[in-house]
C-alpha cells in the first residue's frame, strides 16, 4: 500500500499557534490556496481511495485537491485537547504531552496511548482492505504524528514534538506485504 497522510490547509487558529484539537474552525483564502497548489501537485497521482476526517478543514482540503468520493472516517479527527483547545503550545506542557511514555492526560483530553491504539485500528482496516492500493488521508497535525511515528517507530525517549506538520504538507509511505506483520504489531 502507497499511503499518502496529508495535514489540512491552513485556519485563522493556526496563524495564531493556537490548538483547535476537535473544535470546527473554517480554512483561511491562503488554506484553500495551498489545497489548490497540493491539487496541481498531484494531478498525475491516481488515488484509489480517499480519507478525510470529520471536520470540515480537512473536508474541504480534501474535496479541493481530488475530484473523486471522499470517505469520512472519525479515526481521522483530530486529537481531543481537552482544556488545551484554543491555547497556545507555549502555555502548556506541550512536550510532555506529546511524551508516549508519559501519556499525560491531565486536560482531560485524549492520552497519546488512546490516540495510537486509535491509528493502530486505522491502520491495520487499511492494510485489511487495500493492501496493493494507493491511498490519500487528509487530517490533523496530531494525528499525521501518530501515524508517523506508529509507523516509523517511537523514539527512545518517547518525545514526538520534533516533527513538525505544516499545514498541507503531505508525508508518503510504502507499507509492502512484509512489513504488514510489523505495523500491525507494532
Amino acid at each position: 500500500m502507497k499511503l499518502y497522510v496529508m495535514r489540512h490547509g491552513e485556519t485563522l487558529p493556526n496563524t495564531m499557534h493556537l490548538i483547535t484539537g476537535k473544535q470546527e474552525c473554517d480554512l483561511t483564502k491562503n488554506g484553500i490556496k495551498q489545497a489548490k497548489e497540493v491539487k496541481e501537485k498531484f494531478h498525475n497521482i491516481n488515488f484509489d481511495v480517499i480519507l478525510t476526517s470529520p471536520l470540515s478543514r480537512a473536508r474541504i482540503t480534501a474535496s479541493t485537491i481530488v475530484n473523486k468520493p471522499i470517505i469520512i472516517d472519525k479515526r481521522l479527527i483530530e486529537r481531543d485537547y481537552g482544556a488545551f483547545e484554543w491555547k497556545k503550545k507555549k502555555d502548556i506542557d506541550y512536550n510532555g504531552y506529546w511524551n508516549y511514555h508519559l501519556n499525560l492526560n491531565r486536560n482531560n483530553g485524549e492520552s497519546i496511548k488512546t490516540l495510537f491504539m486509535r491509528i493502530e485500528n486505522l491502520i491495520a482496516d487499511l492494510i485489511r482492505k487495500y493492501p496493493h492500493k494507493t491511498v490519500l488521508l487528509v487530517t490533523h497535525s496530531g494525528v499525521a504524528r501518530a501515524i508517523h511515528y506508529y509507523i516509523t517507530g517511537i523514539p527512545e525517549n518517547g518525545d514526538l514534538t520534533p516533527l513538525e506538520i505544516p499545514n498541507c504538507s503531505c508525508r508518503v509511505y510504502e507499507i509492502n506485504e512484509e512489513e504488514i506483520d510489523e505495523v500491525i504489531s507494532h
